[in-house]
């Protein structure tokens, strides 16, 4: 499988042992929307849903003793990122005046090219599984107070904003960390819908992170950006800026429409905030993407 590009270099032995020291009651969450649930973000705006079919149903076999078997088997044809999902570091690269490099680690555009596929950035370089210390902010409930039920809009969160809720919760942001932000996304959606008119055009609206927090988690050797949002950054994403120098120029792996409402309702109840994350994406070699299979111990 690839080595280890960016931050992911921070995953080592060492931190994992210290990520496993932050469980100490066993609660286990799953961080993960169903994969065969309709999409959040409408086609052809986002991406189609799960097809299942079966490859056997109720298939009766005799045994030699007089009795039967019932076989069942299925197929699934899916997205890789129409659910909670990771993006691979080469599924957002940017060609910019001066810089031979198109994705991260300084890789070129033939890292995507001639063939399809990624040659060293597919989500295949996760394949060794995240195991790590991640912390949730609750931007709802440390921005807009505890009786709101979402962000609003398009809000764009700042680095201002992200460095006094880090203060108001008591983390230090440690390298090879994962950060988990609670917008309320799915909340407003069952309550609004993505797509709202904007001055009569038709938009879809989601809050999420600015461009300028990743000169928070940058430097801070952050592994991951979470999100409950389609992008983590704030749509519209306009030119996709913070998808760019995330993904590209500091190595950070983001995680799309994860599902972070049990986790942030335990988180409050408890004001525990960190907590020991385990994800194992499908092993799928030059992919670009893959359902989270994500966990939060506690």
């Amino acid at each position: 499988m690839p080595g280890r590009v960016g931050p992911y270099q921070h995953l080592t032995p060492e931190k994992v042992l210290s990520a496993t020291r932050l469980v100490t009651t066993g609660e286990v969450i799953s961080l993960d929307l169903p994969v065969d649930a309709p999409p959040l973000v409408p086609v052809p705006a986002g991406r189609p849903g799960l097809r299942h079919k079966p490859r056997m149903h109720n298939q009766v076999r005799s045994r030699s003793d007089g009795t039967y078997v019932v076989v069942n088997d299925d197929v699934v044809e899916f997205a890789m990122q129409g659910s909670s999902h990771w993006d691979a570091l080469a599924h957002w690269g940017a060609i910019e005046p001066g810089d031979d490099a198109v994705f991260a680690g300084g890789a070129p555009y033939e890292e995507t090219f001639p063939e399809f596929g990624a040659k060293t950035l597919g989500i295949d370089a996760l394949a060794g599984g995240v195991v790590t210390r991640a912390v949730l902010v609750d931007l709802v409930g440390l921005l807009e107070g505890p009786d709101a039920a979402y962000l609003p809009d398009d809000r764009r969160v700042g680095a201002a904003e992200i460095r006094s809720c880090l203060a108001r919760i008591g983390v230090t942001l440690e390298p090879g960390d994962a950060v988990a932000v609670y917008t309320g996304f799915q909340a407003r959606v069952r309550e609004l819908g993505f797509v709202r008119e904007v001055d009569g055009t038709p938009v879809g609206l989601a809050p999420g992170l600015a461009l300028d927090t990743l000169d928070v988690f940058g430097p801070a050797g952050t592994f991951a950006l979470i999100g409950d949002n389609p992008s983590v950054e704030a749509n519209p994403m306009g030119d996709g800026r913070f998808h760019t120098v995330a993904l590209k120029h500091w190595g950070i792996y983001l995680g799309e429409l994860w599902a972070l409402e049990e986790l942030v309702a335990a988180c409050r109840a408890d004001g525990r905030w960190e907590f020991l994350l385990v994800s194992s994406p499908l092993y799928v070699r030059k992919a670009f993407g893959s359902p989270a299979n994500a966990l939060a111990l506690r």
